[in-house]
């Protein structure tokens, strides 16, 4: 079995998009994905990473805690390697196989904006994945952060008024309100930059890597795409490529440009943006 292929980055960066494309080539990420094409089975695993940790999906620097504890990470591998070769991994992969996720042919992987603070565990597991990073510009993944947390308020608040009549008896372990740090631009920024830096420094004692700026994929599809497939050794015809170039839109690209309020704010944060290579 070859390692899988793992598409790392930050949320709402591209990694949908990225997915979709590897897909489109040929690479199995999954028969449970979620809309954002993520898989529910690797979802899970990293889920619980995180909880041993004490760290959330917005907050993921206590991973590093958790990652220079030798002990605890033997302890966790031990864990999702059972996970990985028990049944219920045919959620991912849509047949029982004797050995799970461990018995994979063909090109697979899979992709969570999880992957990069959880990818000490992963490597430790598969030390020859192929790892795709995927880079967005910080104001527009700000940007995009705080209109989904905006649009999932009303839904938070509707399902707290409706269960606070039983709060008197019961108390509530769910919060009021899902992703309070990127409900801001500066707190959507400031996630941006803590998981970007975690990302780079994760990866910097790694070779095997390929980078891609969501940006140049969108500006120039057929080259990015190019180079993503010569990194992992695929070959596709002409008339695929086309239909995947169809499908791309390159006004996504620095949005941010087209609202005068962005476009003040990503001038108030230029260090940020520019630690990062914006």
């Amino acid at each position: 079995m070859r390692g899988p292929v793992v598409v790392v980055g930050m949320h709402r960066s591209g990694t949908s998009l990225v997915s979709r494309i590897l897909d489109d080539c040929g690479v199995m990420m999954g028969r449970d994905l979620q809309d954002d094409h993520e898989s529910l089975f690797f979802i899970a695993l990293n889920e619980w990473i995180y909880e041993n940790a004490g760290a959330s999906w917005e907050r993921p620097i206590a991973l590093f805690e958790l990652t220079n504890q030798p002990i605890v990470m033997s302890a966790i591998e031990e864990y999702v390697r059972k996970r990985l070769s028990s049944r219920s991994s045919r959620a991912y992969s849509g047949r029982v196989m004797k050995k799970g996720i461990f018995d994979m042919d063909g090109t697979w992987g899979w992709k969570d904006p999880r992957n990069g603070p959880t990818l000490p565990l992963w490597r430790a597991i598969w030390p020859d994945m192929k790892i795709i990073h995927v880079i967005r510009h910080g104001v527009d993944v700000a940007a995009s952060l705080k209109t989904r947390n905006s649009n999932h308020w009303e839904g938070d608040v509707s399902r707290f008024k409706k269960w606070l009549p039983t709060y008197s008896w019961r108390s509530s372990k769910s919060p009021i309100m899902r992703g309070q740090r990127s409900s801001t631009l500066e707190g959507g920024l400031s996630f941006w930059s803590e998981q970007i830096e975690m990302e780079t420094d994760i990866l910097s004692s790694i070779e095997d890597k390929h980078v891609v700026r969501y940006e140049e994929l969108l500006s120039s599809p057929r080259e990015v795409i190019s180079g993503i497939l010569e990194y992992l050794s695929i070959d596709v015809t002409e008339e695929q490529l086309l239909a995947i170039e169809a499908g791309i839109n390159p006004s996504r690209a620095f949005a941010f440009r087209n609202d005068p309020e962005l476009v003040e704010f990503a001038g108030n944060n230029s260090k940020t943006l520019e630690k990062h290579g914006y």
